[in-house]
């Protein structure tokens, strides 16, 4: 990376690659939970699960890739403002692993598979670990519905008020 304040090209098509995934999955995990009936909500779940075979293999790759990277130098403002975006981007990638870990690990402790679209499944007898199924739903459910939107929320307006204010520009001999 030429200038420690940016993120890469592939770091930027990465991010919004996973902003339309987990909106997507957020989205679809939504729905199923307020589907009119049964038959809608393992429909709507399906999809969830299929699409999220996918996810975790992108977030995946993306934390990695994060982690080989690096993150850009922080130029927030204040510290208060540079504080506040090492925190909530490091959580929001924490959390889509945790996400993409307990969502496969709430079926497979259940003696599960994930169908993938119809084209495959992948399963990973784990019902002998059937202890941890309801924290696995539990931790998937909770931080699906309640803490990633939260972060999300924090990220977006972060985005904006960067955008319409502007954060300095350092060069790398400034940090």
């Amino acid at each position: 990376m030429s200038d420690s304040s940016r993120y890469s090209g592939i770091s930027t098509i990465n991010h919004w690659i996973t902003a339309l995934l987990v909106v997507t999955m957020l989205a679809l995990g939504l729905a199923a939970g307020a589907a009119p009936s049964d038959a809608i909500e393992d429909y709507v779940l399906g999809i969830h699960i299929s699409l999220g075979f996918f996810v975790l293999i992108f977030v995946i790759w993306r934390v990695l890739f994060r982690l080989y990277e690096g993150f850009p130098a922080n130029v927030g403002r204040t510290a208060y403002e540079r504080w506040a975006a090492y925190f909530v981007h490091r959580a929001i990638l924490v959390l889509l692993v945790v996400q993409v870990l307990t969502g496969p690990l709430y079926l497979f402790t259940e003696d599960e598979c994930i169908g993938v679209f119809g084209w495959f499944s992948v399963c990973l007898p784990l019902a002998s670990l059937s202890i941890i199924h309801e924290a696995m739903e539990s931790i998937h459910v909770y931080s699906g519905v309640y803490l990633l939107p939260a972060l999300l929320i924090l990220h977006i307006a972060g985005g904006i008020v960067h955008y319409l204010i502007g954060a300095p520009r350092h060069t790398p001999a400034d940090m």
